[in-house]
């Protein structure tokens, strides 16, 4: 008797190029490979089919894994590499205008070889807060609630009327932690594929079970990132298998 408890583990490892992988779905928190063939009924003058064949198969998996990790999309989905540094986001980081001309703002993150892009500014004090700025072109912003982003520098600076306000500043940057994916808009046709290899282990009854799905060819066609409220963020990764050139699925490996 076998049996399987627990979701297991997934590896996926480049085989169209070498030297790739593997990488692991880690916090694997659900997986599930189907199999399926489309039926084909032969009908006569009575009510059932008097035969059944089958015609097209395909075999579909879905990974939901809690781990982010950007070496696995970029090996696996993209198809590309994963490069050192990010993009990152501060998201109404608290300043204070100064007291002094030129009323100007330096991000804790922001300089000339870091900073990316604005995304806004708001009051965090005082009788508008929340209340959002409007961005001007002109470096010297003419009226309260505006302010000018020089966006070669990151400096923010604002009109006199909004000197000692409490702001908060959204703004893009890069710094050197984590992965990088260039996205790039590849011709049609190129595909990255990857091996894939599912496990599942249980100890019961005295004796070990274990259930090995190794599919030799994968591609995905499928990946999202979800966000909800007061819940982890799942990616989602859809793949399919298909032969190897020599006509081979994979290998289903069981206990008994």
């Amino acid at each position: 008797m076998q049996l399987i408890f627990g979701i297991g583990a997934l590896w996926g490892t480049r085989s169209d190029v070498t030297g790739v992988g593997p990488d692991q779905f880690a916090i694997l928190q659900d997986n599930s490979i189907d199999f399926s063939f489309e039926l084909k009924e032969l009908y006569s003058q009575v009510s059932f089919p008097v035969d059944i064949a089958r015609g097209k198969g395909k075999i579909t998996g879905k990974a939901k894994m809690a781990r982010v990790f950007g070496n696995l999309y970029a090996d696996l989905f993209f198809g590309t590499t994963a490069n050192t540094g990010e993009t990152n986001v501060s998201e109404n980081e608290q300043n204070t205008v100064p007291n002094t001309p030129p009323y100007q703002i330096t991000p804790a993150n922001a300089t000339s070889s870091t900073f990316v892009a604005d995304l806004g500014v708001y009051y965090l004090a005082g009788a508008k807060t929340g209340t959002r700025f409007t961005s001007t072109t002109g470096t010297a912003p003419a009226s309260a609630g505006t302010y000018y982003c020089n966006a070669a520098t990151g400096v923010y600076t604002f009109n006199s009327v909004d000197a000692a306000a409490v702001v908060g500043i959204s703004y893009v940057y890069t710094d050197a932690a984590g992965k990088s994916i260039t996205l790039t808009n590849n011709f049609m046709g190129y595909t990255p594929t990857f091996t894939g290899t599912f496990y599942q282990q249980r100890n019961t009854q005295g004796s070990t079970g274990q259930l090995t799905l190794r599919l030799n060819e994968c591609v995905s066609s499928h990946l999202t990132f979800p966000s909800r409220i007061d819940d982890y963020g799942i990616p989602d990764f859809d793949y399919q298998a298909f032969s190897n050139q020599a006509g081979n699925i994979g290998v289903l490996s069981t206990s008994e």
